[in-house]
């Protein structure tokens, strides 16, 4: 008599575990990493930093189909005749520009990912792109790869690396030719291969798409290219992409919803959400003309992130650093305000979960439950995912961010005290935390 054994081996899924339409992409889980880190920099730096006129859109504002009138009476009273926008990346040299500052200013804040602007709606890419011949930050200006250099420092952080990246540009004759003639040349010759030249070029773990407007997920092949990111891409099992893939795309597909800049709903979504917002509240790119009072404070910056983490979304905060690469001071110093808040605040922020109730009134609320952290770092943080944490939960511990400190009485009429609740009150004067017990579990001096 003869036996046979027969081995049964149950291998995983193939790498093509993703097909290209959206009912197999929106099904891929968000890693954890970013929904634990909360807090990010964005940064937008290019060719129009060097007018620095306006914001990022000062080449449209001045040449587009509507001029505004200011740009181009600046550009007629300080600019010879004939001047060109191509003449200001000849100006763009970044001189001051060290990747390793730039990093240690977004540590300093807090920040635990960064996004960084490869290529704007002006086509200029930050990196030699091959698909960009001589408009690219080698070939003309700086002479450097500020992608690679920034990509560099970074790695030597616990910051997420990321990048920004537009699908169409201004005046690209590809571009333009597609609008008359109803073709894809631009997205085949050009967006879609710069894509996936900066994923396999620096390994990005953040994929923010923009500049999407106008066109289907079809036409910038959308589709194609996010199935390719998340099976065979070498960032495949950790990378994270928004919802900016095409017309009708925002606020439906993708990883984490952007929904429109600056958004913020105040009250809690079902999906992972992000706001993005600005330093300086009129441009995203580097203004020369922003005075104090256009700027964010540290104490608006942490508002909106109080509020932002209640709802289940992370902040985004946009920085421009000037044509030599340099931060301004006012920024950097509002950062390290804010930084100085999350050292000793960061267990309220970092790795929370929302709660069952987001405010009572002008107080947000965050918690979390049966967490610890086994590295310092947010994505080896170990908790329940779950879309709010009940207060029946076990050890459920409940942070909450008082914003208007000016009462004599604090009043937390959504928190149910019980005999097992351990109270406790948290009084931050950004250079130390004094711990005293009372009523609450609670941020005070204001956040």
């Amino acid at each position: 008599m003869m036996f046979f054994i027969v081995l049964l081996i149950f291998l995983p899924l193939s790498n093509a575990d993703y097909t290209p339409d959206w009912d197999s992409l929106d099904k891929r889980a968000l890693p954890r990493w970013y929904d634990a880190s909360k807090f990010g920099i964005f940064m937008h730096w290019g060719a129009y930093s060097v007018p620095a006129l306006k914001s990022e859109w000062m080449w449209w504002k001045w040449k587009g189909t509507n001029p505004d009138p200011e740009v181009v009476e600046f550009m007629e009273k300080n600019y010879q005749p004939g001047f060109s926008y191509a003449d200001f990346a000849t100006q763009f040299r970044a001189e001051y520009f060290n990747a390793s500052r730039f990093a240690e200013v977004v540590q300093k804040a807090g920040a635990k990912y960064f996004v960084f602007t490869s290529k704007h709606h002006e086509g200029y890419t930050m990196y030699p792109s091959k698909y960009s011949w001589n408009w690219n930050s080698v070939d003309v200006g700086p002479k450097r790869d500020i992608v690679g250099e920034l990509k560099q420092a970074f790695s030597q952080t616990d910051i997420h690396f990321g990048l920004y990246f537009s699908q169409f540009e201004f005046f690209h004759p590809m571009f333009l030719e597609d609008e008359k003639k109803n073709t894809t040349t631009y997205p085949e010759n050009i967006s879609y291969p710069q894509m996936i030249e900066i994923v396999e070029k620096y390994e990005p773990e953040v994929i923010w798409s923009d500049g999407d407007w106008g066109k289907t997920d079809i036409y910038w092949k959308s589709k194609d290219f996010l199935a390719w990111l998340y099976n065979s891409s070498p960032v495949k099992d950790k990378v994270v992409v928004n919802d900016r893939w095409g017309v009708n795309t925002s606020g439906l597909h993708g990883g984490f919803m952007t929904y429109a800049d600056n958004y913020d709903p105040k009250v809690i979504l079902g999906v992972k959400w992000e706001s993005c917002d600005m330093m300086d509240t009129h441009s995203w790119g580097h203004r020369r003309n922003m005075r104090p009072e256009e700027i964010r404070t540290s104490y608006e910056i942490i508002e909106k992130l109080a509020r932002t983490i209640a709802c289940n979304g992370n902040l985004l905060l946009n920085i421009g650093p000037d044509m030599h690469g340099l931060i301004p001071p006012i920024f950097e110093e509002r950062l390290a305000e804010v930084g100085k808040f999350l050292e000793l605040n960061g267990k309220a922020v970092y790795g929370t979960i929302p709660w069952l109730y987001q405010n009572d009134s002008s107080t947000w609320y965050t918690s979390s439950h049966k967490f610890q952290y086994k590295s310092g770092h947010p994505s080896n943080i170990v908790h329940e995912n779950t879309d709010f944490n009940s207060q029946k939960k076990d050890k459920t511990v409940i942070y909450a961010f008082v914003l208007d400190t000016n009462k004599d009485v604090f009043e937390f009429p959504s928190i149910k005290t019980t005999k097992e609740t351990n109270l406790r009150r948290y009084i931050s004067h950004m250079k130390k935390l004094r711990e005293r017990k009372i009523v609450k579990e609670v941020n005070r001096r204001g956040y």
